[in-house]
């Protein structure tokens, strides 16, 4: 009986007491996006900073962070979030709002504050996200099935998503407005919403959208070039030009690590929005389709773990987290090959990123407490 304790204990202080599926995923995704900002950043990085590893040391220090905030957050009872949702709601529309009179204006866009005495900024509209997709899990749990009714259960939550959406279209920053909406929608959608009141929401995005792009001249240009790619040499599709050269270039297993052309100035943020470019240079598209192939794990295993919450506002959580994942990671995808207009999002765990590394990390750490939990009562249940 001696010799058997130490190894039981040893074991279970070994064992991961959640989808342990997921954690890896997420790991191996980090580590694949640390080799490819190491390579994407590195021309860029040895031309402004005569370093060219200047960005993938800060990138491997935020990663480190993230697994810190990760691992912290896993740790966390994920119900607590539920008592707090309306003031983390309030706190992500503040921060937002803090954007117009304190923002770092960066391309004619204003989306970084700083944080005095660190020498940093944050991109609040990922903290604004996250606090919707709180605030949804917590509405949809507390309603039930008045979700259904326009006034009682499907209004607050649609003008909270509006709001966020708005005041980060206000920024101006498109591309994260639409997920914003996109990743509510899919929650309203999962927790019984009706089909014309989640229609009617996204007729008015629409006609909102369309008059935007009317009095924008700038937006009106993308859009224009969008619907008119055979222009290559346009600058509004030099982007997206170079991308498809990338990945055309890659073939089906690539160039190799490091050597990759379009990195050399050709192809723009090619270590932020475009790093999947570069992925399909350097690894061809079995790179690609590896990568590709690990989100869809993630989100389907996403989706198990919520099947097997028990917990409405837990489900909701993981659902929202989940679509958050696909969204970005879809839209990232469409923009690198042609398929969808340039939305400046990242390729999430991939992309060179402070904030919005460290925000999906720590939305995955919330994820896999969702999936501890759902395990205690899985073995409770065989235990009984």
């Amino acid at each position: 009986m001696s010799t058997i304790a130490p190894t039981t204990g040893a074991r279970a202080m070994l064992r991961l007491d959640c989808d342990v599926r997921i954690l890896v995923i997420v790991l191996v995704l980090l580590g694949i996006g640390m080799s490819l900002v190491a390579s994407s950043s590195s021309f860029f990085a040895g031309g402004v900073f005569s370093d060219q590893f200047a960005l993938t040391r800060r990138h491997v220090v935020r990663v480190l962070i993230s697994l810190v905030v990760l691992a912290v957050a896993m740790h966390v009872d994920y119900r607590v979030y539920r008592r707090g949702a309306p003031a983390i709601l309030a706190i992500g529309i503040g921060l937002m709002c803090l954007l117009f009179p304190l923002g770092e204006t960066t391309r004619n866009v204003d989306r970084w504050l700083s944080i005095p005495g660190l020498g940093t900024s944050v991109q609040p509209s990922d903290l604004a996200r996250l606090s919707l997709v709180i605030f949804i899990a917590w509405w949809v749990s507390r309603t039930g099935r008045d979700l259904t009714r326009f006034r009682s259960g499907f209004l607050p939550p649609a003008l909270a998503m509006l709001v966020i959406a708005g005041l980060i279209a206000r920024t101006p920053n498109y591309g994260t407005a639409l997920a914003t909406l996109l990743i509510a929608m899919i929650m309203l959608f999962a927790g019984g919403a009706r089909l014309w009141h989640l229609a009617s929401v996204a007729a008015l995005c629409t006609g909102a959208a369309a008059i935007r792009v009317l009095s924008d001249g700038y937006v009106q240009k993308r859009v224009m070039a969008y619907l008119d790619q055979g222009d290559s040499l346009q600058e509004m599709n030099w982007q997206v030009y170079q991308s498809l050269i990338a990945l055309g270039s890659g073939g089906l297993f690539g160039v190799g690590f490091g050597d990759s052309e379009q990195k050399l100035s050709w192809l723009p943020d090619a270590y932020t929005d475009f790093i999947f470019s570069v992925l399909g240079e350097e690894a061809g598209l079995a790179g690609t389709l590896i990568v590709s192939g690990l989100f869809l794990m993630l989100v389907l295993r996403a989706l198990k773990v919520s099947r097997r919450c028990g917990d409405t506002f837990g489900e909701m959580l993981v659902i929202g987290i989940g679509a958050t994942v696909f969204v970005y990671a879809m839209l990232n995808m469409c923009v690198a090959t042609g398929l969808f207009p340039v939305t400046g999002l990242p390729l999430p765990f991939l992309s060179y990123g402070g904030s919005a590394l460290v925000v999906n990390a720590f939305a995955i750490g919330i994820l896999l407490n969702v999936s501890r939990g759902a395990k205690r009562r899985e073995r409770g249940g065989a235990a009984a």
